[in-house]
């Protein structure tokens, strides 16, 4: 292996990382009572795991020069270009053009300026829970109306509902759809089949659709990923989102990519991000994306693999040792979507057990919105000797 993923670096208080997944994150969990020293962070979705040489050289070049003044739009350009001959190496999208893309600091602002530009007030908005609970912020803190369309869910395999997602496009009042491709927390990487069926659907009803593709490079063995990009048919009512962020550890350097084919919505979009002062980009993170794009390959293939690794060793050791905890299969993310209703604890009970017991921090399956219950999501992009110490740490729920 060229890069060592079993390498443990410590990140807690103490370490001058200031890592929010390891230390200072006790607000958010509300009526815990959590030791940030003793606790193995298993929530945030970064990783445990250094970027790529690449990337750290790039960002060293630039830091030698001294000067960190504002950056012209030439550096997100760079960081443009290489996203473009990514996906076509990877996704094998060509068609992709650099002036359909907008520079946003995250992915989470464009979710909400999206919503902003495109709904007014008291506009219904489709999401399918469970899903990555910034999904229902976006809508809710703006104002606007929570539509579920709940994927179904058959021994922890996942599906959409094309049924009632049909009769919700139906409604005049629901202007626009988010898709998570590949799913958080669920982590289906849905086929082309799937996402042309459910755009087909938003597009018969004039829905427009936001495809947050933030996890796309992070396909476990023997699955392949689809862009909503390749779907030519949808360009005049397609949002995507994608970021270097999450692929490579990068998430605290906050630069993202929004492409918008169609040139009306990317205007509105764009003057959206300047209502909300996100239009400008900064010095180091669109130099580190594009670094990573350009070389990163080899980088996503070894770590999808070592990832694939954890969940094989986690599942065999749950199904000899605790098997009334069930994982749903990843296809996709480094999120593990985990099942502990077989255990039959009460909800609150089981995340007290989990988070003060066992002292795993973990996200709350409830945070994810209706379906789930009963869950927890926890990050398995992070050294082998923390999965082991996951496992050993579980051990507590034997004694149900």
């Amino acid at each position: 292996m060229s890069y060592d993923f079993n390498r443990v670096i410590e990140r807690r208080f103490g370490s001058g990382t200031h890592s929010f997944k390891w230390e200072g994150y006790e607000d958010c969990f509300p009526g815990f009572q959590i030791d940030t020293s003793q606790a193995l962070s298993m929530w945030v979705a970064d990783m445990d795991f250094e970027t790529l040489p690449e990337v750290k050289e790039a960002l060293a070049q630039r830091i030698e020069h001294g000067i960190y003044g504002y950056p012209s739009e030439s550096n997100n350009d760079a960081f443009r270009s290489a996203a473009i001959a990514w996906f076509e190496r990877r996704w094998g999208w060509s068609e992709c053009q650099r002036d359909w893309m907008l520079f946003c600091p995250g992915v989470v602002p464009a979710l909400y300026a999206s919503v902003q530009a495109f709904t007014e007030p008291g506009d219904g908005v489709i999401v399918q829970t469970p899903v990555y609970y910034p999904f229902m912020g976006a809508i809710q803190d703006s104002g606007r109306t929570l539509v579920n369309n709940r994927l179904l869910e058959e021994k922890l395999v996942y599906t959409m509902d094309y049924e009632e997602l049909e009769t919700l496009a139906q409604d005049p009042a629901n202007k626009l759809a988010i898709f998570c491709s590949p799913h958080n927390p669920v982590g289906r990487v849905w086929s082309r089949e799937e996402l042309q069926q459910a755009f087909d659907i938003c597009a018969r009803h004039d829905v427009l659709i936001l495809c947050d593709e933030i996890h796309a490079d992070l396909i476990m063995p023997g699955y392949r990923f689809t862009t909503a990009g390749l779907f030519d048919q949808y360009h005049d009512r397609l949002i995507l989102a994608h970021a270097a962020s999450k692929t490579f550890n990068l998430a605290g350097l906050t630069s993202a990519l929004v492409t918008v084919p169609n040139a009306e919505l990317r205007m509105r979009l764009a003057n959206q991000f300047m209502l909300n002062c996100l239009s400008r980009g900064n010095t180091f993170g669109p130099l580190a994306g594009a670094a990573a794009y350009r070389t990163g390959d080899a980088y996503v293939d070894e770590l999808t693999t070592y990832i694939a690794g954890n969940m094989d060793h986690a599942c065999a050791w749950l199904a000899e040792h605790l098997p009334q905890v069930q994982v749903a299969p990843l296809q996709g993310t480094y999120l593990v979507w985990m099942d502990f209703r077989g255990l039959g604890l009460e909800e609150e009970e089981l995340y007290h057990r989990v988070i003060e017991e066992a002292g795993i921090v973990g996200d709350l399956g409830r945070w994810f919105g209706p379906g789930g219950e009963g869950f927890m999501r926890f990050n398995f992009a992070t050294p082998r000797a923390n999965i082991d110490e996951f496992l050993i740490r579980l051990q507590v729920l034997q004694r149900v």
